[in-house]
């Protein structure tokens, strides 16, 4: 990965090597929040805990962008993807065949470019690729 990382506060590499996402996450309310938050959303208390999502979640929905903002290389796939602890993230999706993305199926994460810095330079960050790519 480049050294220009976009937003490398919001994901890490667990200990079996997988790309994971931060959340917070609140007892009291049994509640999940990706970025994690400052306050639970629901309780309104600030007990909020660092704990990472589950490594792959389902594809609820995913667009091809082909046409962007400058810095965005296109087309792109951006995705909305669910994971089991109720929150839905949208990131852009590794993958040489974006006609064969099925609602439905299985998405881990990855890392890859994302978008051109103004000095030129590629920026990195989180993204979607389907799990069966990964097998």
């Amino acid at each position: 990965m480049s050294d220009n990382v976009f937003r490398q506060d919001l994901f890490t590499t667990d200990q079996d090597g997988r790309i994971r996402l931060i959340a917070g996450y609140n007892k009291e309310a049994d509640n999940w929040t990706f970025p994690k938050y400052l306050a639970d959303p629901i309780s309104f208390s600030d007990d909020i805990e660092e704990k990472l999502l589950s490594p792959t979640g389902i594809l609820h929905s995913f667009t091809i962008v082909r046409r962007s903002m400058p810095e965005f290389k296109v087309p792109y796939v951006l995705a909305l993807v669910d994971f089991p602890e109720e929150v839905r993230v949208m990131a852009q999706v590794e993958t040489d065949d974006p006609d064969s993305l099925e609602f439905g199926e299985e998405m881990a994460l990855t890392t890859g470019f994302v978008k051109v810095d103004p000095d030129g330079s590629d920026v990195t960050s989180y993204k979607f690729i389907p799990a069966r790519e990964l097998k």
